[in-house]
């Protein structure tokens, strides 16, 4: 992997951005967003993120149960979604093929406390935002 080209946020200059960042073949790349003390990501920050990137897919496996908590079939089937359009069962492998990664957001350089925010096909209105701390999920919010 190329190291990320990261830019600074001029609104909040401890957060660092990079876009388009590819982490798995067949995945869509993500946008990564790195909280320094105001400087650039260093090489200590860059070599963990490419170690959590490398483990990803690991990590959208464990995000996937806490998306599952927040996620009712019923529900969704009622507002209207085609069966068809939602995971079969109500399974970790289901939701980990159909929740899509859209952004990593790291708190800081260790790269042990982020945050993953995910779509899902049959919600265009929210993102499903997975926290991690000490690398284990801990909680998930939905927001607009």
């Amino acid at each position: 992997m190329v190291d990320p080209y990261f830019v600074q946020d001029h609104e909040e200059p401890e957060l660092w951005a990079a876009e388009q960042v590819s982490y798995a073949p067949g995945r869509p790349p993500i946008h990564i967003m790195m909280q320094t003390a105001g400087e650039a990501p260093t090489a200590y920050g860059l070599r963990n993120l490419k170690t959590l990137l490398g483990g990803l897919e690991q990590r959208i496996e464990a995000a996937a149960e806490l998306l599952l908590e927040n996620y009712s079939r019923d529900d969704w089937l009622e507002a209207g979604v085609p069966a068809d359009q939602l995971p079969p069962g109500d399974s970790v492998p289901a939701m980990v093929r159909q929740a899509t990664l859209r952004a990593l957001w790291l708190f800081d350089e260790d790269a042990e406390d982020y945050e993953l925010w995910f779509t899902l096909p049959w919600d265009d209105e929210h993102t499903y935002d997975v926290e991690f701390q000490g690398g284990e999920p801990v909680a998930c919010s939905v927001n607009d």
